[in-house]
């Protein structure tokens, strides 16, 4: 990310945004697949891939996209048992994300 802004700032934003939301994003695909939503679920989890890929989370985006896989081949069983690799990625990238750019990310966990 700090080649693609000037400004350290907007870095340390943006990485702070992704990590205090990503959480609620998780949550709402559980919720999703749990229900049985297949469009919600897509919906959810094309938000963690998307915003996984823009912070620069190859392993998170990798784990959404088989993510979205499952959840388009209509496999929410399958979604749900990945779930818990998905909140794995994500503990992880808030980690290593917290020690990249420490300010106000260390509270920001999944």
């Amino acid at each position: 990310m700090r080649s693609d802004f000037d400004d350290p700032a907007v870095v340390n934003r943006f990485a702070h945004d992704f990590c205090s939301t990503l959480g609620g994003k998780i949550d709402r695909l559980d919720v999703r697949l749990r229900g049985g939503d297949a469009m919600g679920a897509a919906d959810a989890v094309l938000s963690v891939t998307t915003s996984s890929a823009m912070v620069g989370a190859v392993r998170l985006t990798q784990a959404a996209l088989r993510m979205q896989r499952l959840i388009a081949a209509d496999d929410l069983d399958e979604a749900l048992h990945s779930l818990a690799l998905l909140r794995a990625c994500a503990a992880d990238t808030v980690a290593a994300l917290g020690r990249s750019y420490p300010v106000g990310i260390a509270d920001a966990a999944p």
